[in-house]
């Protein structure tokens, strides 16, 4: 990536980074519903969030991407076995507009691409992910003078850039089938960056450019990374909110969402956090219990299509494990706009909570509190059908699972990343604790791919060893920003005493919201980062810290 309404498939399922969310829940009809999971996906709906927050935001911002060009770049299908000989092509995009003619050193900033659904040209004009950290960077710094190359670079097997197969009879098939995704891994992708890199350096006829990689979530582990393995091309990194250590079990998410349910600086408190505790520990006991007019009251006040879902461990689990209610913990926007969706960060969240609270006059249970949460956040008046059956299925199913890059991130969680995140008893998560366990992720990973847990637990260690985790040994020239809020920040570098390692945290940000565009109405600290980011980087490619005027 989520629990929050009952419609139809979305028209977009995935982005990045996002750090796990999807659809947990599947409707009669066959559709994906639009109950979200925090897990299994990284967090792809902070993404849809984000990005449906961002459209209505620019409304009445034009953006000119006319000079923004997009193309293609032959790839190596297996970079590490050459003689495999198969190639496919990735897109790319790049714009000229920072170029100056008679400048003899030039800069090459890249946005580096994720998972997620196909990129626009959008990507190097206002993008959620590279807009306030690198275009704005870029144009300051061709206001001073220098000449600076943008570029976006789609990651493999997400968007326009799936490999091409075909069967026996010279027909095409579907690129995520277990046996064609195993062409699909961040190794592959930081060697496809590295190919890319080399290509348009050779094309540039310059031996001075200097390329910096920038990236929020996901594409921010590849900017570092790319900086890591590759530092004889990439010469700095901006890595944004990317949770670098890989991790089988990851409760710290689920208990960052219980901190920031509380955190009085973004309108959290503890009777708020108490709600969702309380609320969901009802429910526990409810489903648990043998009332089934309790049951019935349950299913009629949160939608449900039938009271015998609530009978059914496995969707009882991927109901109330990850949350009868979406919290915007990752997505969370200070200045996020309410007459499109009036639960739109923690403060109203938690506004809205106390407030049903107090109007029942300590008559309801916290659970109806949950309910009512759950109804304002549906987007239509169908009911909400939880089979989790259907759900492995569309896991499992290569056809459905091109779109927005599904299967291609779970391929990577069960294969490289993990990132399961768990409600265990033993935790802070606010939600059914016990209700959500490494067995649910598990049967994902076996369902869909065949892949066994014991082979998930290797995948997982194999990469912290290739990249160092939260070390990033002998790395330099990385820099890595985070927020507080962010649930991701959790399994990202926050802490440094490396000068040519540095860490900024932003109090009271989450998820790159720094990486978002310019706006008036940015917090303090988020604006705080960005000028860290541009001092770093100046200083990085031998600017100094005053050649752009960057506040």
């Amino acid at each position: 990536m989520i629990g929050v309404s009952s419609s139809k498939a979305s028209s977009w399922l995935l982005t990045v980074t996002c750090i796990l969310a999807w659809t947990a829940m599947v409707v009669e009809a066959g559709g994906i519903s639009d109950h979200w999971r925090f897990v299994d996906i990284l967090n792809c709906h902070h993404h849809q969030e984000t990005r449906k927050s961002l459209s209505e935001d620019l409304y009445n911002h034009k953006v000119n991407d006319d000079d923004v060009q997009e193309s293609y770049i032959a790839q190596r299908l297996n970079h590490f076995a050459p003689s495999h000989g198969r190639s496919f092509h990735q897109r790319y995009f790049y714009s000229t507009r920072f170029i100056i003619d008679s400048q003899k050193q030039q800069f090459a900033f890249l946005c580096v691409g994720g998972e997620g659904p196909a990129l626009t040209k959008q990507v190097l004009v206002d993008s959620v992910h590279c807009s306030g950290d690198m275009l704005e960077l870029a144009g300051r710094l061709h206001k001073s003078g220098h000449s600076v190359a943008l570029f976006a670079l789609e990651h493999r097997y997400y968007g326009k850039s799936y490999p091409v197969f075909y069967n026996d009879r010279n027909e095409t098939v579907s690129p995520v089938t277990n046996q064609n995704l195993v062409y699909l891994s961040s190794r592959q992708a930081l060697s496809d960056l590295a190919h890319f890199v080399q290509q348009k350096t050779l094309a540039a006829h310059s031996n001075s450019l200097q390329w910096v990689t920038f990236g929020g979530s996901y594409p921010g582990m590849l900017a570092g990374w790319a900086r890591l393995k590759y530092p004889h091309l990439i010469h700095a990194a901006v890595s944004n909110s990317a949770p670098i250590q890989a991790s089988l079990d990851m409760p710290s998410y689920n208990d960052r969402v219980g901190f920031d349910l509380q955190y009085e600086r973004i309108g959290g408190s503890q009777d708020c956090l108490q709600i969702f505790r309380e609320g969901h520990a009802q429910l526990v006991a409810a489903v648990e219990g043998d009332d089934t007019g309790l049951k019935q009251d349950i299913a009629d006040a949160f939608h449900l299509c039938n009271a015998s879902i609530l009978l059914d461990k496995q969707n009882v689990q991927s109901w109330i494990g990850d949350g009868v209610v979406m919290v915007p913990a990752q997505s969370n926007d200070p200045t996020c706009n309410a007459d499109h969706n009036p639960l739109c960060n923690i403060d109203k969240l938690c506004s809205f909570a106390l407030q049903q609270q107090q109007h029942s006059n300590g008559t309801s249970n916290a659970w109806h509190v949950l309910a009512a949460l759950a109804k304002q956040q549906q987007h239509s008046d169908d009911c909400l059908d939880i089979n989790w059956n259907k759900t492995l299925d569309y896991y499992a199913d290569p056809k459905k699972g091109v779109q927005g890059g599904l299967r291609s991130w779970l391929w990577q969680t069960c294969t490289e990343f993990g990132f399961y995140q768990t409600c265990e008893e033993d935790s802070s998560c606010p939600y059914a604790r016990g209700y959500h366990t490494l067995e649910e992720d598990f049967e994902i990973c076996k369902y869909a791919f065949g892949i066994e847990p014991e082979e998930v637990r290797e995948s997982i260690q194999q990469s912290i060893e290739y990249y160092g985790g939260w070390q990033l040994k002998g790395g330099s020239r990385i820099l890595s920003v985070n927020g507080n809020v962010d649930p991701w920040s959790t399994q990202a570098r926050v802490n440094s005493t490396d000068e040519l390692l540095p860490v900024y945290n932003a109090k009271g940000a989450s998820h790159h919201f720094w990486t978002h565009r310019v706006k008036d109405t940015d917090d303090i600290e988020v604006q705080k980062a960005r000028k860290f980011i541009y001092e770093t980087v100046q200083k990085w490619l031998g600017l100094g810290s005053g050649t752009a005027d960057l506040l």
